[in-house]
């Protein structure tokens, strides 16, 4: 029985001429998402590649100079796409992919095209993920919102009802021939999506197989829930105007209204200081001292630089720092070099507790949208999350502080007070390897995402219990 009514559902679906318009259209769409964002993946993963590897020349081929100079003119740190940035762009529209690293000054991650888009950004890239998390649903919802209560009103209900055929039977055929129908959008987007995945992709990547199953079973786990909460609503509506009306409104609010207010009301709670604040209050620290550390960076900047002088002229037993056999010049250099890498850490490191705090916030939201818990789950094993933004920065922070060590290092050990003279040239500047992105693992992308799983879970659960309830109350009317 339960074959037959799923039979039944999946050919008055699939002979409905609105279905076959919307199911057109939003194959239409994927397939464009598809090439899309496959087509601007491969286009930025080469320009990336190519700049870093001319940015690396650059630096070798420079003209022969001070090694302190070298670390002025710099280096580029470019971040490559996340490994299923094709499908799922995440936070890169709004998260720079280049950092200028140079001596003296910490940079922010550039190069952000939400800020070259203007307010048509709002909206984001056409990307398989956005049409899955927003536009499926919608037609999910055309699908089945008149499944019970359509049935209800023309009477066939009734008479289905008194043919002795159960609420289960009669919940779990609709739910088969409904995702039966689906299918004919899912499964082209597994066949594509495993295509690109063995062999389009130009980026080496480890664990593409496991983050595709991954992001496959969390998208079924979201059609599931929105698929038996719309069967459930059409089962306690009197009429079809009624279920259709409840569930647009659901729909625009945990995909639209929610998204957006978690967003909003995150940075209220959570606020983050603006860039100028940001600056101004770290180099301050860096003068004053940093309150509540230990050791030499607790103390203001000059009597920092004055004990290690006198450390310094004690270990070679000198008066004066132009007696010392190393450049004191580059020393005290490098000492106000390492001095505001580890404050900017501090500073950069609470940033990043607040950038994770907001994240969180935003993720409690999924209780009343399980879209907002897809989608950070779907960024995550993208790619293209805040984790890996965040490895990128730090990365990139790495490589220059390691650049200047490198670069002043030089200076230190081969020239003096008394003979300053240094001039370095491909030989010293190839001491600074090119910079190298490691893309976290798996299990580091999803970090901090088990509530969502959880979230995402329930609300598959929960949407199984209110569809087999409300069915099970047909019995009654």
């Amino acid at each position: 029985m339960i074959m037959e009514i799923a039979r039944k559902e999946f050919v008055c679906l699939i002979r409905d001429g609105r279905f076959k318009w919307a199911i057109g259209i939003m194959f239409l769409l994927l397939v464009t998402s598809f090439v899309t964002g496959y087509q601007r993946y491969e286009s930025l993963h080469s320009i990336r590649e190519a700049s870093q590897q001319k940015n690396s020349e650059q630096w070798l081929n420079q003209d022969r100079k001070n090694p302190h100079t070298a670390a002025h003119f710099g280096n580029y740190a470019y971040k490559p796409q996340g490994p299923l940035a094709f499908f799922d762009n995440g936070i890169t529209n709004y998260a720079g992919s280049v950092i200028w690293l140079e001596a003296h000054k910490t940079n922010f991650a550039q190069n952000r095209p939400a800020q070259d888009n203007g307010a048509v950004s709002r909206f984001g890239d056409l990307t398989p993920a956005m049409i899955l998390q927003i536009l499926l649903p919608l037609l999910i919802i055309l699908m089945g919102f008149s499944a019970f209560a359509g049935e209800r009103e023309s009477g066939t209900l009734r008479q289905v009802m008194s043919l002795g055929v159960s609420s289960r039977a009669l919940l779990l055929g609709k739910l088969l021939g409904t995702s039966a129908a689906i299918a004919l959008i899912i499964v082209p987007v597994v066949a594509i999506t495993t295509l690109v995945l063995g062999f389009g992709l130009p980026a080496d990547s480890s664990h593409l197989g496991e983050r595709g199953l991954l992001l496959l079973g969390f998208y079924l786990i979201y059609t599931l829930a929105f698929l038996l909460l719309t069967l459930g609503v059409s089962a306690i509506s009197r009429t079809s105007k009624g279920a259709l009306i409840t569930l647009i409104s659901f729909w625009a609010m945990a995909t639209f209204i929610l998204p957006k207010a978690a967003a909003d009301i995150s940075k209220m709670v959570v606020p983050t200081p603006t860039y100028s604040e940001f600056y101004h209050l770290a180099r301050q620290t860096s003068l004053k001292g940093l309150e509540g550390a230990k050791g030499l960076l607790a103390l203001p900047q000059g009597r920092h630089i004055e004990i290690e002088r006198r450390n310094l002229l004690k270990k070679y037993n000198v008066k004066s720092v132009q007696d010392l056999p190393i450049y004191w010049v580059a020393y005290s250099m490098q000492i106000m070099e390492e001095r505001d890498y580890s404050i900017y850490q501090k500073f950069l490191g609470d940033l990043r507790r607040i950038f994770f705090r907001q994240e969180a916030m935003q993720d409690r939201f999924g209780l009343v949208s399980p879209m907002i818990s897809l989608r950070s789950l779907s960024m995550a094993v993208a790619g293209t999350g805040l984790v890996d933004q965040e490895r990128f920065n730090q990365t990139a922070q790495d490589f220059r502080i390691g650049m200047i060590r490198a670069m002043n290092g030089e200076l230190i050990e081969n020239t003096t007070m008394k003979d300053p003279l240094y001039i370095g040239g491909k030989e010293v500047f190839s001491k600074v390897k090119p910079y190298q992105y490691s893309e976290p693992t798996l299990s580091e992308s999803l970090e901090g995402q088990r509530m969502n799983i959880a979230i995402l879970l329930a609300w598959a659960i929960v949407s199984a219990v209110f569809a087999f309830v409300a069915v099970n109350r047909l019995r009654v009317q």
